[in-house]
């Protein structure tokens, strides 16, 4: 008994000086604890290493109670920004969800959701039609709740903007991360903060005009999303010189009918880009 106690203490010294010398080398330090996925001690070097970064976050992960503790620079990094680089790697954690194609790359000792079974492995390639036509699917419900939004604008049916905002919220809290291309995946960790926020506050603007102004920042976020995507479909990001000194819209039919003015000016403006 008295050398099992002469054992957690000398870890829970080693642990101290561990983060001693984390807070000594990394200034402006915030310690925080996160949880990661992995699978035991297979995992710890490359969870620690992607979540590590010189005098900005040192990562220390515990593969028997999935917690990590991340000591970083908060002038430097953010605990996100740590947790995207994690997520990156191959592996799960509080905030988001790893690529598939990544995950399937990581040895064999360190998968921790198991082998995928062919089937599965083939429907999730990124070179094959199956996996682009089910990334396309999960991303697709949100471009066409979007694509409603912009009709009802263009209508001028404040009604109808609140019920599609509440049909693109939805969508978006179902698209599964794990069903996302590496480049899909990447944009969709930095925008779905801003999207989730600009379609809660489209949901709850008063008025088609307060409407008009959420849709606009929408917009941009979205635009991001679709330049990662595969779409089977042209979208075309059209542009409003007048409308608050400038504005943009996404559309999937080709032709100006502009969502910022609706019946009073419908045909001012242009396509910039045709997407693909």
């Amino acid at each position: 008994m008295q050398s099992i106690k002469n054992i957690s203490l000398a870890l829970m010294m080693g642990l101290a000086a561990t983060f001693s010398y984390a807070h000594g080398q990394i200034s402006h330090s915030k310690t925080v604890t996160v949880t990661i996925r992995g699978n035991a001690t297979a995992c710890k070097t490359l969870i620690e290493k992607a979540g590590t970064q010189k005098k900005q976050a040192l990562l220390t992960w515990d593969p028997a109670t999935q917690k990590a503790t991340l000591v970083y620079n908060q002038h430097a990094t953010t605990k996100d920004a740590v947790l995207r680089r994690v997520t990156l790697a191959g592996f799960d954690n509080e905030s988001y969800n790893a690529p598939v194609e990544t995950y399937q790359i990581l040895p064999e000792t360190c998968q921790y959701k198991g082998t995928m079974t062919q089937q599965e492995h083939k429907s999730h390639s990124p070179s094959g039609a199956t996996r682009d036509a089910a990334a396309v699917s999960v991303l697709d419900s949100v471009y066409k709740a979007y694509f409603a939004i912009n009709n009802a604008l263009v209508q001028s049916d404040a009604t109808v903007v609140t019920q599609k905002a509440g049909e693109l919220n939805t969508a978006v809290k179902s698209v599964k991360m794990g069903a996302l291309s590496s480049n899909e995946h990447q944009v969709w960790m930095a925008v779905m903060g801003d999207l989730q926020k600009q379609t809660a506050a489209l949901q709850s603007a008063g008025g088609i005009e307060k409407q008009r102004a959420v849709f606009a920042s929408l917009t941009e976020t979205i635009y991001k999303l679709v330049k990662a995507s595969s779409v089977p479909y042209k979208i075309y990001y059209n542009h409003c010189p007048m409308y608050k000194g400038s504005a943009n819209w996404l559309s999937s039919e080709q032709g100006i009918k502009n969502p910022y003015y609706g019946a009073k000016m419908l045909t001012c403006g242009s396509t910039k880009e045709t997407i693909p």
